[in-house]
């Protein structure tokens, strides 16, 4: 269970993004003003949402490479092979 959960709410960020920057999650944010940091409103709606991909994949990849460490070690829980064909 553990084990999925970051790569699920990965994954869920990532739908949430794709209605948010498209039709019609865009439209309600689809204007120019206020301007927030110099830029129009859309272009910095967009920036919000890539800045924030850009942390959730960062973060999934130190997930990643802090668990295969705790695998590799002694104590750690072995992963499970991706096919059981292939024991």
């Amino acid at each position: 269970m553990k084990r999925r959960l970051v790569p699920a709410l990965a994954v869920a960020y990532y739908v949430l993004m794709a209605v948010a920057v498209t039709y019609p999650g865009y439209a309600p944010f689809s204007r120019i003003r206020p301007f927030v940091l110099g830029l129009p409103f859309a272009l910095f709606w967009q920036l919000l949402w890539i800045s924030g991909a850009v942390l959730v994949l960062t973060g999934v990849f130190f997930w990643e490479k802090h668990r295969q460490e705790l695998d590799s070690q002694p104590g750690g829980q072995p992963t499970p092979p991706a096919n059981a064909a292939d024991e």
